[in-house]
């Protein structure tokens, strides 16, 4: 095997196991494969000398040039979030790995950001394939664009491999109506179809957490684990069972596997295998690639130096305040979406504000600031519930107070006041809609994001909930933000005891 001739951060030693069985009785020549892996990439520019993909487009080029067969997977999450994929919901993230040669994708929950039509259509454009095995329709039906599993064949061996998607996507994304199955319960059935249909070694694209990457290592159904989504870089092995390893995030540290396979007397498949993380920081950037890049960069710098307006009052967009307690900005959010949609009410769940900035009294908010602070390109969506259903939202967004949660409702509309040390579903002592006592049987409008109402952040009690529709209904939180910026000029939002906890 040949050794890595790159600078690693983390180098283990070759192992051998045995493996599926040869399909012919004469000994075919050694397959050395280098199998380079990233996920969690979804910002294409290199940021304090690491990541990106011009670093990651040089280094496989130095790899293709020196080794015979070079496998290129990704861990999935690639479409969002990023001030980018705000603007053109990740078809510039396809374009660019399109020109990397890419082998194989498994899912990552980012890419329902933008709601499943859009993947669909991201998927049309990818010139490789997408791979989650256990995501279904609602109706059990396999999705057209997206595939099960792979079969490569490398010289005279073929490489098997299959993708798993998170059952977390159901409610940190946007899927809609979708069934995701359980990880464990499908990767031994797609490795059992892959050694059915020829495959030499199986190797299993995982975007799970990590409970269920010790699950899968231990369990061994793959020969090999490349993850994504904890945005950690690692690699286990327990007895027993298959190697896992998962390479961080960006790009700034790319994993290199140098596998060996060859064939036994006995007609078996043996694999020796090395692993090595690559520090990004030691590779000069692609000139070609980069211009690409600078290219879009120019796009997003000219729209998001967009003036807006100017706030009177400080903002402050951290997450410690946004999860746990009313805030100025949360107010300022929720009353854009309110205003917008004619709604009696309006949420905005904390997790969904990424900005963490602080903008001082009398500062210029600009496109890019709000871009930056709702960067998933959520749908507004006007739904008509319950004051029963109401009261279910807002207890589900309080339910884990005082800890912070990004499921925290930030609120126009409405006050309220809660215990934080009461039991979950029973915290509310106080609830007004336009200052009036909360009505079970009266119907409200709500505004929601797209996240929200399909159940995400645990509310799932809005996926029943019926849609109304209006003009500013579809339209993204941002843009729907950034309209009512500009519309004021200026604008002066304060706390002002819409959600108050009992001391």
């Amino acid at each position: 095997m040949k050794a890595c001739r790159f600078l690693a951060l983390v180098l283990i030693g070759s192992l051998q196991l045995g493996a599926a069985v040869a399909s012919s009785a004469e000994l075919r020549p050694p397959l050395e494969l280098t199998i380079v892996h990233v996920s969690d990439l979804d910002r294409m520019e290199a940021r304090e000398g690491r990541g990106g993909l011009s670093k990651l487009a040089s280094l496989l080029g130095r790899l293709r040039a020196e080794r015979d067969f070079v496998l290129f997977t990704h861990g999935g999450d690639a479409l969002s979030p990023s001030f980018m994929s705000s603007f053109d919901q990740g078809r510039h993230m396809i374009e660019l790995l399109n020109s990397l040669g890419l082998d194989a994708f498994v899912l990552g929950n980012h890419e329902f950001d933008f709601g499943r039509e859009v993947l669909k259509e991201r998927a049309r454009e990818a010139n490789f394939p997408l791979l989650a095995a256990n995501l279904l329709t609602a109706e059990g039906e396999k999705f057209a664009e997206i595939e099960d599993r792979l079969l490569l064949s490398r010289g005279d061996w073929k490489i098997g491999i299959f993708g798993l998607l998170t059952p977390d996507t159901l409610t940190s994304s946007s899927p809609g109506d979708v069934l995701i199955l359980s990880e464990l319960e499908v990767a031994p059935q797609q490795a059992e179809a892959l050694r059915a249909e020829g495959a030499d070694f199986v190797l299993a694209l995982a975007h799970s957490n990590r409970e269920t990457d010790l699950e899968l290592a231990r369990q061994g159904a793959a020969d090999l684990i490349l993850g994504g989504h904890d945005h950690i870089q690692h690699l286990f092995w327990p007895s027993g069972g298959s190697p896992f390893l998962e390479t961080g995030a960006q790009g700034e540290h790319v994993a290199v596997i140098e596998l060996l396979l060859e064939e036994n007397t006995s007609g078996e498949t043996q694999w020796l295998a090395s692993f090595s993380f690559i520090d990004t920081s030691h590779i000069e950037a692609d000139p070609a690639m980069r211009g690409r890049i600078e290219s879009y960069l120019l796009e997003v710098e000219q729209e998001l130096a967009r003036d807006l307006a100017v706030t009177e009052t400080r903002l402050d967009s951290r997450r410690g305040l946004l999860r746990s307690g009313e805030t100025a900005f949360g107010n300022l959010v929720a009353d854009a979406l309110r205003e917008a949609t004619n709604a009696d009410v309006a949420i905005q769940n904390a997790g969904g504000l990424r900005g963490e900035t602080v903008y001082p009294a009398g500062s210029l908010l600009r496109a890019g600031d709000i871009m930056g602070e709702l960067p998933f390109l959520n749908q507004v969506v006007l739904l008509e519930v319950s004051g029963k259903t109401l009261q279910e939202v807002l207890e589900q967004g309080l339910s884990r107070a005082p800890e912070p949660s990004g499921s925290f409702p930030q609120v126009s509309g409405l006050q309220l006041r809660y215990d934080p040390h009461a039991p979950p579903g029973e915290r509310l002592l106080e609830l007004l809609v336009e200052e009036e006592p909360l009505d079970p049987e009266r119907r409200y409008r709500l505004a929601v994001n797209s996240f929200m109402a399909g159940g995400g952040g645990g509310y799932e009690m809005l996926r029943d909930a019926k849609p109304l529709s209006h003009p500013a209904a579809q339209k993204a939180d941002s843009m729907v933000v950034m309209d009512y910026l500009r519309e004021l000029g200026r604008v002066a939002p304060r706390i002002e005891g819409r959600i108050s906890a009992l001391d």
